[in-house]
């Protein structure tokens, strides 16, 4: 597997490797990561010949560690995991140890590799060559998980070593991150935002999307634990922090509820959302209180799991959100670029914020000019 070859490297004098070569190579390998430009193999091809593996292994190791420390992490390893998968597919059995598959899916966000989807026999889960949601087979989507997770674990270890001055003020890692920050692009990704805001908020304000899961759980309805989870999550947040998006930067927001609620008034929440879901089917207080806590990282967890994207609710890989997105003429607004305007749930309350906001304003001054 590929991360033996990378732990072979691991003694390496890192800058004695950043040879002007080498240096060309990881732009090569970024611009096949991010782009889809196929230099890189093109160049290993042409120029080392049987000495490609070893160059490939180097290469992916050297730009590993740079990318590690920087705010890119999150994205080169969805992107290399989405490209390599095939490598890793064909060297996995047909079936593997229930042990070594619930470590690797249980790690996943990936619907199709819940282990009561699964065929287990003797210990063993078989994957199967039938199609995922995602339109790859089951193994190849085990493998997509198998290398993000490997990835993910290599990077938290890379990470746990800050870099030394000489490494961290060499011209070549500034020549390296800057050609990243070129080729990886971030904008629009925190949507709109508010300030200042304090007041109830009414329903129609809140996102087709999220009065969609309300209504069905008000009626009895049962929604999936997906479409559960982002509700809550957003819910929470529209209560206490309506600017907060998963990924600010670049990286993944890891906040808890006692950063942006105090203790009295995340119980209150609770309460409130337990009182929502009272008339779910499966309804238990104490384990719908459990699994809120869990989904806002308030006691048993360190983290909000936060509200998805708008473009993960459209292609919702069999979460069961697509069902509730059902886009009105505010989802629908582009910005002057094309591009759309809303592009997470909560900046669909936002909007909303913001227009009443306005409108408080304009009456304000019509009253002043009387």
């Amino acid at each position: 597997m590929f991360w033996e070859e990378f732990d072979v490297l691991k003694d390496l004098n890192f800058l004695e490797e950043l040879t002007n070569l080498n240096v060309k190579l990881i732009k090569y390998l970024l611009q096949y990561i991010f782009e889809d430009d196929n230099s890189y193999y093109d160049f290993l091809n042409r120029n080392l010949g049987s000495h490609k593996d070893p160059a490939d292994a180097l290469i992916n190791r050297l730009t590993l560690i740079i990318i590690a420390h920087t705010k890119y992490y999150n994205i080169y390893i969805k992107k290399y995991s989405e490209k390599n998968y095939k490598k890793i597919a064909c060297t996995i059995p047909n079936k593997i140890n229930v042990w070594e598959f619930i470590n690797i899916a249980s790690q996943s966000r990936n619907n199709d590799l819940h282990l009561e989807r699964m065929w287990l026999d003797n210990g063993y889960v078989h994957l199967p060559n039938k199609m995922a949601s995602n339109g790859k087979t089951i193994k190849e989507t085990y493998a997509i998980e198998l290398l993000r997770v490997k990835l993910k674990e290599m990077v938290e270890r890379i990470r746990l070593h800050e870099l030394p001055k000489e490494v961290k003020n060499n011209e070549k890692i500034k020549e390296i991150i800057n050609f990243i920050g070129s080729i990886v692009k971030f904008e629009g990704v925190e949507g709109i935002k508010i300030s200042g805001f304090k007041g109830d908020i009414p329903k129609e304000w809140h996102p087709p999307c999220i009065r969609g899961i309300l209504d069905d759980i008000l009626s009895g309805g049962s929604p999936s634990h997906y479409a559960r989870r982002s509700f809550v999550v957003y819910w929470f947040c529209a209560k206490f922090n309506p600017n907060l998006r998963p990924i600010e930067n670049g990286e993944l927001v890891n906040i808890g509820a006692l950063d942006i609620a105090k203790d009295d008034e995340i119980e209150n929440f609770l309460n409130e959302v337990v009182s929502i879901f009272n008339t779910v089917g499966d309804f238990d207080v104490d384990r719908t209180k459990y699994y809120i806590s869990h989904n806002i990282g308030y006691k048993v967890a360190t983290h909000i799991t936060h509200c998805e994207y708008c473009k993960n609710w459209k292609e919702d890989g069999g979460k069961g959100l697509s069902y509730y997105c059902k886009p009105d003429s505010i989802c629908r607004m582009r910005n002057e670029n094309g591009k759309p305007k809303i592009i997470h749930p909560l900046d669909y309350l936002c909007y909303n914020i913001n227009k009443h906001q306005n409108k408080k304003e304009i009456i304000k001054e019509k009253e002043k000019d009387k």
